[in-house]
């Protein structure tokens, strides 16, 4: 069961974009949406490199009122900022970084404080186990990142500068198209061509899955099947783990019947490895 909180999220940043050609431009340029997203439900979304490499994760609001909030890594919020400007070309459309707003996240008893100080609020579209996540006034709840961050990771939700930086993995490597932040029927994208081409050839080679352990795991802990090497742990809660491995090794390993191990301890995998 998700514990209970109300967080900031002070990794996370939000840029505002409004004009009439906001929504046009962005739907050639990210990977899901903007159009489909509501005020009802936030999308997730995400910028790619040319070559597929994926920039940041993005969850999108939209506030009922003709504004688009992107919540964003805070550590590549200029960059974006930058990369989205140019992107904008010579449409109506004005990007600005809102530093007097920030994004935060609750579970249960927390959801109903978090939707009373919203300008937009839905729940986390990665997986509603995790809790609701909003656009609220800056200078809310503090932050007690703990809970989020356990709540995320037994969703099986990684999420940038805790498991994967910039430009280093491909949008299926930390399950975006599992999670619904991919429309490969929507047309350009920046980066569609090597997307498109990975998700027809099928055999996702790599894979973020949860992994259970009696062990307290640490991020960059060994995954392994006998003395077969499949990866590490990115992030880890009490009990349970993300880790990014080579889920083709993982699944000849264990039916030669290896045993998992995370760190050296034993370990399962909570995934349906057959649905990979």
């Amino acid at each position: 069961m998700t514990q209970n909180y109300l967080t900031a999220l002070p990794h996370r940043a939000v840029l505002a974009i409004t004009g009439p050609d906001a929504r046009s431009f962005l739907q050639r340029v990210i990977t899901h949406g903007p159009e489909g997203v509501t005020p009802e439900r936030a999308m997730l979304s995400a910028l790619l490199t040319p070559q597929g490499k994926l920039l940041a994760d993005l969850i999108i609001f939209d506030d009922g009122e003709g504004e688009l909030y992107f919540d964003l890594p805070a550590s590549e919020a200029q960059a974006l900022l930058k990369r989205f400007t140019l992107y904008r070309l010579r449409s109506d459309a004005a990007l600005d970084l809102r530093d007097d707003l920030s994004v935060i996240a609750a579970s249960g008893m927390g959801e109903a404080e978090l939707r009373t100080v919203a300008l937009a609020a839905s729940p986390d579209p990665r997986n509603p186990a995790i809790g609701w996540r909003a656009i609220a006034p800056a200078g809310g709840p503090a932050s007690d990142l703990n809970a989020y961050h356990a709540a995320r990771i037994k969703a099986g939700a990684p999420e940038m500068s805790a498991d994967f930086g910039p430009a280093e993995v491909f949008s299926t490597d930390v399950n975006h198209d599992l999670m619904g932040g991919i429309d490969y029927k929507k047309g350009c994208f920046v980066g569609q061509e090597v997307a498109s081409r990975m998700h027809r050839k099928g055999g996702v080679r790599k894979r973020s899955l949860r992994l259970t352990t009696h062990s307290h795991a640490q991020p960059g802990d060994p995954v392994q099947a006998g003395d077969i090497a499949l990866g590490a742990v990115s992030s880890a809660a009490p009990t349970c783990a993300l880790a990014r491995v080579r889920v083709d090794r993982l699944k000849d390993a264990l039916s030669n019947g290896e045993t998992l191990t995370l760190g050296g301890a034993p370990a399962q995998v909570i995934d349906d490895l057959d649905a990979l």
